[in-house]
């Protein structure tokens, strides 16, 4: 066990301190971040977090928590209901965003249970997963770790793109944002350019005494958890658009045009944009329609659509997923849009009257009000599975 102070990259300030776990000095595994690595390439996580929560129960941790906030940060797929009543404050259950694309169904509800259960919500290793900062508006966390490879690519084109959608996800929010490898001044200064206000590394070296920060002032991370969007009180995308937008009414082929016109814009607003479709039935997933959710899943982080009778699948980079029959969101006609910088739902209710198929009518109402937006990505995605 070692504590990893968390300080204030502007002044130095102790705000913090990290409990980490450590291999035997001077082996491959002597660091935290290599134990960490050895553990998640061999799906070990689990035995590592059970170590930290050991370690946490013990009077020397407890002794540093009197004095000052210590995170104990594991991961989300390592905890289990008994876990979340745990007595420890300072609890931060750790989500990779690959977990939400394997199963956005059950990480969602995980996520939830922890969140209401007050504890810590947090992204680890910001910057590496290429679908992190397209998870951020689905994960909502209350701190956010970035990852130390991305303090050294701080003139790449990407981390420019990265640093605003971070920047526009911290304004909405008020998320605590970490960065890991803060190892020199220079990179100190790196962290605060992508948007950090604290650091670790080994610029502030890791302690196994507490009594190593007795005499520092200490000036607290910020309470968690921050703001994030409140569950629906309705289960469908168009039964949340219509709680607050008046419907209007209009026939299969102007809604046609106006789903073209949405997916274009998810295509402009770049790799950070998650785009969902609801079709009905698989029969309304035209070759024609499979073509353009192809070439938009191109510049996407996410494309799934979904309808009874798709096959559960990945065409191109477009995630297929079947709807059950039975399903109230079956009787509508989905396009929701969610990024960084932009937002959109288009949602519509089937009328089921009779006529020329392009003639039938819905009742559909639009919304770019990111609380309505999540809230409908969030019901479609808290049905079911990918895998």
């Amino acid at each position: 066990m070692q504590f990893a102070p968390i300080r204030r990259l502007n002044d130095g300030a102790l705000a913090g301190a990290e409990l980490q776990v450590r291999g035997p000095s001077k082996s491959a595994l002597g660091t935290a971040e290599s134990l960490r690595r050895a553990a998640r390439m061999m799906q070990q996580e689990r035995a590592l977090d059970r170590h930290k929560f050991t370690f946490a129960a013990t009077g020397t941790a407890q002794m540093i928590a009197d004095v000052l906030p210590l995170l104990v940060m594991v991961d989300l797929a390592s905890i289990d209901q008994s876990d979340l009543e745990n007595s420890l404050e300072r609890l931060a259950v750790s989500v990779q965003p690959d977990e939400m694309l394997a199963d956005p169904q059950r990480t969602l509800a995980r996520i939830d249970a922890a969140r209401r259960a007050g504890r810590i919500i947090c992204v680890d290793g910001f910057g590496v997963s290429e679908y992190a900062v397209t998870m951020l508006s689905l994960i909502e966390p209350d701190i956010i770790v970035t990852g130390p490879e991305l303090l050294t690519r701080t003139t790449e084109p990407a981390m420019a793109r990265l640093a605003h959608a971070l920047a526009a996800h911290v304004e909405r929010s008020h998320a605590v944002v970490i960065a890991e490898g803060v190892d020199t001044d220079a990179l100190r200064l790196s962290a605060q350019t992508i948007g950090a206000t604290y650091g670790l590394g080994a610029l502030y070296p890791p302690v196994d005494d507490p009594a190593a920060f007795a005499d520092e002032a200490v000036v607290p991370l910020p309470d968690a958890p921050v703001w994030s969007t409140p569950a629906a009180d309705t289960t469908t995308p168009y039964r949340i658009g219509s709680a607050g937008h008046q419907p209007r009414r209009g026939t299969k082929h102007l809604l046609i045009e106006m789903s073209k016109a949405l997916e274009a814009q998810a295509a402009a607003a770049g790799g950070a944009v998650i785009v969902l479709g609801t079709f009905q039935h698989a029969r309304n997933f035209t070759s024609h329609t499979s073509v353009r959710w192809r070439q938009l899943a191109d510049t996407a982080g996410l494309a799934g659509v979904y309808g009874v009778g798709l096959a559960p699948m990945i065409d191109g980079n477009v995630i297929h997923a079947p709807l059950d029959e039975s399903d109230d969101i079956v009787n509508e006609w989905n396009v929701a849009v969610l990024s960084p910088h932009f937002c959109a739902l288009l949602a519509a209710r089937d009328l089921h009257d009779e006529g020329p198929d392009m003639e039938r009518t819905f009742d559909f109402v639009q919304s770019y009000e990111r609380l309505t937006v999540t809230q409908a990505v969030h019901s479609i995605l808290s049905r079911f599975t990918f895998a």
